[in-house]
């Protein structure tokens, strides 16, 4: 079996590619260890209806993140969607959603 020049040039460089994935899953959990940081493992567990603080507390310290479902729910609580949003780097929506509910209240307010 043939070799092609670029394993082997790869192979004698030294050269070594590094998992996106892993990349990744390290950038994701301290993100979400930073997004927590502000709040007690029992006020997460209360927000997101979670019975046990241990999975929270392993979010809160970079050591896992949450399931899809509840990042979800972060979403449903105001102060949790809020600090996502500004995590991705998407605080104009955020700022989007306050002038939403100004302008609905305007109109409840004047009956409307």
């Amino acid at each position: 079996m043939e070799r092609t020049s670029e394993s082997n040039t790869r192979k004698s460089c030294g050269e070594r590619k590094v998992s996106s994935v892993a990349i990744t899953t390290h950038s994701m959990t301290e993100a979400f260890a930073e997004l927590l940081r502000p709040f007690t493992a029992k006020e997460i567990a209360r927000k997101l209806r979670m019975p046990s603080t241990r999975t929270i507390e392993n979010w809160k310290e970079g050591k896992a993140i949450p399931q899809g479902r509840h990042v979800v729910a972060m979403l449903t609580d105001d102060e949790l969607c809020k600090r996502l949003l500004e995590l991705a780097d998407q605080g104009e929506l955020v700022r989007s959603k306050e002038t939403i509910a100004h302008l609905k209240a305007a109109l409840v307010s004047e009956g409307k």
